[in-house]
């Protein structure tokens, strides 16, 4: 029964508690695997003896079954059968116990005790093989059978139970609820969930328990059926029984009190508790905790979403709109603003009078005994509207009840549920947000005003991490600027780079200042960087919460190439934003890019395998979730290509097959730049031209407004390896522009180590190395500043100029040694070792040059012409123009006599072989 029977429950979650269950059976110790009902026990248990049975140990397995409390030795029957036969060679004491259990004719002897017999049994069985006791529920199992498999310690006992069943003590594992992670991956595995709305009914309502999340999604109604307003799902009969068989058996007056708290639940505050205790007497709901209904507490939380459903249900629509007008009218509500307004609001107090009333309806209920049944011992993992608690204020919890109780059109009440929901969106609660501007759409009279309202819902259940939670909204598809500049971001493109200027006119002010600093150059009066760097002073009508305002500061400095800021808001962002929504791994991807710019590789790549992780199992959540995946993979595989880490093909083949070309050329350029250093550093010029040279179209024009001329200096540098400088003066002069207007420091240090690159070896080139440098705060981004460094360094040495190029080249070794990219670090050195002074002496090596000198040992070391110019950044023919000139001075006439006239103790120190 547990190789391939029961119900195939998934094990997501469980590898903690089956590799414990492993440890400690394979120490011979008896394990109880404890869990609430519907924590997969069962699964856990099933899988750890098939683990366990691998080994070659047999099992004897059994489970409790209904009626076993009633039946002595019933578990211990079923458990032993297979083995039946053993018991006859047994003493005839022992055989006489188990002749008496099994029902047959045993011999003529005094039984002796069970738990005896089952010792002397199971050192038999011991005889012949390894043996494991396995019971499933052995809280359940009847007392005799516990005692006696427990009481033996020769076979370990491996069983499950929801409480501590009376028995000696055994090694426990737990089995807990999973973490939302964790559900989501369970739930993105069952067929028909992916892209359901109801999706994030099912994750709430089954909060983390897997028979919830398996039962809900298999019994998912079609989307039709769903609301954007849905607040739970029908309970299936298999998960009420396992979950909710209490909820069957209460009477009149626990069900009305049991209710009061289930809509009380959508809209947790002090005052719609005080309205609870006022329409409920204290005993009663003593007796909800005693029948784990309730936890225990002042706030009236149930044990599970899903007793919290059931009681819904079992309610019905007439009780529901009744319990929810009771609660409504002991909330604060807005005076009338009209005569004719005012007689229904008038009339709550009245209907709310039989509730008023119910402590005395209540007596019949007080004169039986409160209940005994146990306390609930499984804590609730959080209510099933958690995930859009709708809201804490008075007035806006009634104008939430009134309206779930009566539909029809009221735009009082709609603009009291629309305030809530900018207040909760200020607050960054996007799922409550997302619930009161939906409820608000629903009460609106005007079309237009229900139009706009269920248009701002959608888009806050997108950012929520819900999209096709949105999609049950009828959205008329207007515009939406923030994910248009999320696109345009992405994307690079001037058509989409226009079409948000075009909107920009219309939008808030903050929005204005976020769009114009993504998609503008110039920054008019400042007011972008006033904005980055005054942070914590929102505008005059910014309802912005404090997390997406996060974001789009971080999204701001990053598009203006202020790494150092980018670094403080996502940051922020990442620890504000909850894991649920979009926001999240938003500012996680956006982190992985800023450490990478910022030369922390280890930082990156931390922070990409995590975006992979929290939004594993999350496609149903929108193409944000693709977006910072393909990020991730992006980031993931430019650190392991500039680093020459083994598998990096197989990361670029993952990364390019996650992008899509029309959506992530920011991804791709960032791809192309990476493959285009590593090439140029190997002495590929003709490749590394080609990969950076992608940055731009055939007109020189960047690919991406912003991104593209990060690559100029790199292109600048092949293309002079390679004599090219024709083809890029153009695309560098033409960058000018862009940079002035942009005046970012990292950009001009660039474009100017770019066109000191292009200068040659006249004056010009120092000046323009010594502009890229001149601002010292270029040093945030510490690799491509090493790069200059060497840039230079390289110039002012074959100026004949080694001492001042000496420390520029320890700084960048020092720089690309810390970043764990070694081609660099090694070219650096190499450098190094060209501009060190010569060692004193009368060898005629000493009168080499330095590059001469390094050539030359180089070649001593069998290197070939093609290997000493990848190694040293020169062309082949210069290599050999070094060697030719350096024979004669070394009184030799072929590459064969160098090893004799070069010391091999300076050979292999400045070549480091």
């Amino acid at each position: 029964m547990w190789a391939g029977g029961g119900v195939n429950v998934s094990l997501v979650g469980r590898a903690e508690p089956l590799d414990a269950v492993a440890g400690l059976l394979g120490g011979g110790e008896s394990v109880l695997v404890r869990g609430a009902r519907g924590t997969g026990r069962s699964a856990v248990l099933a899988e750890a003896v098939r683990r366990h049975a691998a080994g070659g140990v047999r099992v004897l397995a059994t489970r409790a079954l209904a009626g076993d409390e009633a039946l002595p030795g019933a578990g211990l029957q079923r458990l032993l059968t297979p083995v039946e036969g053993e018991v006859r060679a047994l003493p005839a004491a022992e055989s006489a116990a188990f002749a008496r259990l099994f029902g047959v004719d045993g011999p003529d002897a005094a039984p002796a005790p069970l738990h005896a017999a089952v010792c002397s049994l199971a050192r038999r069985l011991l005889d012949s093989s390894r043996y494991l006791f396995c019971v499933d529920d052995l809280d359940r199992l009847d007392e005799l059978s516990r005692a006696a498999l427990t009481g033996q310690d020769r076979i370990a006992v491996l069983a499950s139970s929801v409480t501590a069943p009376a028995c000696p003590p055994m090694r426990t594992v737990g089995v807990d609820r999973l973490g939302h992670g964790e559900s989501e991956r369970l739930l993105a595995g069952l067929p028909g969930v992916r892209g359901h709305a109801g999706a994030r009914l099912v994750l709430a309502q089954a909060a983390g328990n897997p028979l919830a999340l398996t039962e809900l999604a298999r019994a998912l109604p079609p989307e039709s059926e769903l609301d954007a307003t849905s607040t739970e799902l029908p309970v299936p009969l298999r998960l009420r029984r396992a979950l909710a068989p209490m909820v069957e058996g209460l009477d009149p007056v626990r069900l009305r009190a049991a209710l009061l708290a289930a809509f009380a639940t959508e809209t947790p505050g002090p005052q719609v508790t005080t309205a609870l205790n006022v329409l409920v007497l204290p005993d009663v709901w003593s007796w909800l905790v005693a029948d784990g209904v309730l936890r225990p507490g002042s706030r009236h939380l149930f044990i599970h979403p899903v007793i919290r459903a059931a009681v819904i249900e079992r309610a019905g629509l007439a009780q529901s709109r009744d319990a929810r007008h009771q609660l409504a009218a002991l909330l604060p509500h807005p005076a009338p603003t009209k005569p004719a307004a005012a007689k229904p609001a008038a009339a709550k107090p009245a209907a709310a009078k039989p509730a008023a009333a119910k402590p005395a309806a209540a007596k019949p209920a007080a004169a039986k005994p409160a209940p005994t049944g146990p306390a609930p011992t499984e804590p609730a993992p959080g209510s099933v509207i958690a995930s859009g608690s709708v809201i804490a204020d008075g007035t806006a919890a009634w104008a939430w009840h009134t309206a779930r109780a009566d539909p029809s059109a009221d735009d009082r009440s709609a603009a009291i549920l629309e305030n809530a929901g900018n207040e909760l969106s200020r607050a960054g609660r996007l799922r409550a947000a997302t619930y009161a501007l939906s409820m608000a759409a629903a009460r609106s009279a005007d079309p237009d005003a229900a139009q706009q309202r269920h248009d701002r819902a959608a888009r806050h259940a997108y950012l929520a991490g819900d999209a096709a939670w949105g999609r049950r909204m009828p959205a008329d598809n207007r515009s939406d600027l923030p994910m248009r500049l999320r696109a345009v971001w992405l994307r690079g493109d001037e058509q989409s780079r226009q079409a948000v200027r075009d909107e920009l006119p219309a939008a808030s002010e903050f929005m204005k200042v976020w769009g114009r600093a993504i998609v503008e150059d110039e920054d008019r009066g400042g007011v972008a960087q006033r904005t980055l760097h005054e942070p914590e002073r929102p505008g005059r009508g910014d309802r912005t919460g404090p997390y997406p305002r996060a974001v789009a500061l971080g999204t701001m400095a990053q598009a203006r190439h202020e790494t150092a800021l980018a670094l403080v808001q996502l940051r922020r962002a990442y620890e504000l934003a909850p894991v649920t929504g979009v926001h999240h791994p938003v500012a996680l991807g956006g982190l992985a890019w800023a450490h990478f710019d910022a030369g922390d590789l280890d930082e990156a790549r931390r922070c990409a395998a995590k975006v992979l992780d929290v939004t594993a199992g999350r496609e149903h959540g929108g193409e944000v979730f693709g977006d910072v995946r393909a990020g991730a993979l992006a980031t993931l595989a430019s650190v392991a290509v500039l680093r020459g880490e083994a598998g990096h093909d197989e990361l670029f083949r993952q990364a390019r097959e996650a992008l899509v070309p029309s959506r992530h050329a920011l991804y791709e350029l960032r791809l192309d730049r990476a493959q285009g250093l590593v090439a140029g550093i190997g002495g590929q010029y003709g490749l590394a031209f080609h990969r950076l040279r992608r940055s731009f179209d055939a007109y020189g024009q960047p690919l991406h407004f912003r991104v593209s001329d990060l690559a100029l200096a790199d292109l600048a540098q092949v293309a002079v390896v390679l004599g090219r400088e024709a083809e890029v003066a153009p695309i560098v002069e033409a960058a000018g522009s862009r940079v002035r207007a942009l005046r970012s420091v990292r950009t001009t240090a660039i474009w100017n180590r770019a066109r000191a690159l292009l200068a040659g070896p006249g004056a010009d080139a120092e000046t323009f190395f010594r502009l890229s440098l001149a601002d010292p705060g270029s040093d945030q981004w510490g690799f491509e500043r090493a790069l200059a460094r060497m840039d230079y360094a390289q110039w002012l040495r074959r100026r004949h100029r080694p001492a001042e190029s000496r420390p520029l080249l320890s700084a960048a070794r020092d720089v690309f040694d810390a970043a764990g990219v070694a081609a660099w670090r090694d070219r650096a050195e190499a450098e190094l070792a060209a501009a060190s002074p010569p060692p004193r002496g009368t060898t005629p090596a000493d009168h080499l040059t330095p590059q001469q000198r390094q050539v030359a040992q180089l070649a001593a070391q069998g290197l070939t012409n093609p290997q000493i110019a990848a190694r040293l950044g020169l062309s082949a023919r210069t290599v050999g123009t070094h060697l030719s000139r350096a024979y004669p001075i070394l009184g030799i006439s072929r590459r064969a006599q160098l090893p004799a006239v070069l010391d091999p103790a300076v050979v292999r120190r400045t070549t480091g072989r």
